[in-house]
């Protein structure tokens, strides 16, 4: 009798663990683009290393749990945290009323614009100068989007799609494109690395970007907690003195603490 005691009181508690798999988890899963500096991108060892890496592994670690990191292109990001494949994406997503439909977001944690990148000497200074030009884009993008909305407002010729930003920053280099439409941060710690591009005009969108959850993830609250915490002690003016090299201007998400957002 016992014994028979033993084996039910065993199987209820593995029944149990399965039925609470967020509560029994270790480590927070996080999926990352892995070609998207100063955002998160792989070092030359292989490791994921960022701003939003730093950012989600302090996080975690504030809840009492690890971190695991798992590669996806940017638009399968989307497809995993829905089908709860991993608790979080990384890749400076853009809290939007659209995306909010589907998926939750911690508050954010840095302000954005877009911008038009291209090469040293190009004649292109406004949007109106893109008149009859190839823009390109990575697929999926709050660029690619804007872009597509204002191709017939700016006269825009062809907006051509690309699955890594490397490979339009290559192609606009290469002249192979007029230019390439993205996130300006990403844009910029890029052209450190390619001096014979430049920006050439800055968009105003009012982008802000945070960690993207499935609907209603359970730990959701507890991260956004401990980023209004990061946020309060200065971890995260640290966090964005190390990959800006300057600290975050006042009044900036980096430095507010916020609720979850909620679609407007």
């Amino acid at each position: 009798m016992n014994k028979r005691m033993s084996l039910i009181a065993l199987a209820l508690t593995a029944f149990g663990a399965l039925a609470s798999p967020s509560q029994a988890q270790e480590s927070v899963v996080l999926g990352a683009y892995a070609a998207n500096p100063p955002w998160e991108f792989k070092n030359e060892a292989g490791t994921f290393e960022g701003f939003e890496i730093d950012v989600a592994t302090e996080a975690a670690k504030r809840i009492g749990k690890g971190i695991e990191i798992q590669e996806l292109g940017f638009q399968a990001l989307f497809a995993a945290t829905a089908s709860g494949r991993i608790d979080f994406a990384v890749s400076s997503i853009s809290v939007t009323n659209e995306r909010l439909a589907n998926q939750s977001f911690t508050q954010p944690y840095y302000d954005s614009d877009g911008t038009i990148v291209g090469r040293q000497g190009t004649e292109i200074a406004t949007l109106e100068d893109l008149k009859g030009k190839t823009i390109g884009v990575v697929a999926g993008t709050t660029g690619d989007k804007w872009a597509k909305e204002n191709a017939e407002k700016y006269g825009i010729a062809d907006v051509t799609s690309y699955n890594a930003q490397q490979d339009l920053l290559l192609d606009v280099q290469n002249g192979r494109i007029d230019g390439g439409a993205g996130e300006l941060a990403g844009f910029q710690f890029a052209i450190k690395q390619i001096p014979s591009l430049k920006v050439l005009v800055r968009i105003p969108t009012g982008e802000r970007f945070a960690m993207m959850a499935k609907k209603n993830l359970p730990i959701l609250p507890e991260i956004n907690e401990a980023i209004s915490a990061m946020k309060s002690d200065g971890t995260m003016a640290k966090i964005h003195e190390k990959w800006f090299g300057v600290a975050p201007e006042a009044g900036t998400s980096t430095l507010t603490a916020m609720p979850v957002p909620t679609a407007q």
